[in-house]
């Protein structure tokens, strides 16, 4: 399965987003880092009962942006992070 999150930065926050309804996934981060922290805990948790069942999840994340963000010269101006979600063991 492949859920794919598109990325905001706004007012010192990274939000993300999974567009599709049946993928219905919203979280943010102050960070790129926690932002990656939060989706794949977000995803992780909606997905329970796939990863239970041994399915694997492949999670990309996207952000691209037009914008210079003059006053926070840390913010890129695109990145994709890719990771693959599998279940330790059935049940876990």
């Amino acid at each position: 399965m492949l859920v794919t999150f598109e990325v905001t930065y706004a007012e010192g926050w990274w939000s993300a987003s999974a567009h599709a309804p049946e993928n219905a996934i919203y979280t943010q981060g102050k960070s790129i880092g926690e932002l990656i922290d939060n989706i794949l805990e977000a995803t992780s948790l909606h997905y329970t009962d796939e990863l239970e069942a041994g399915e694997q999840i492949t999670v990309v994340t996207r952000y691209r942006s037009d914008e210079a963000h003059e006053q926070e010269s840390r913010v890129p101006s695109n990145f994709e992070y890719k990771v693959d979600i599998i279940a330790a063991a059935p049940g876990c």
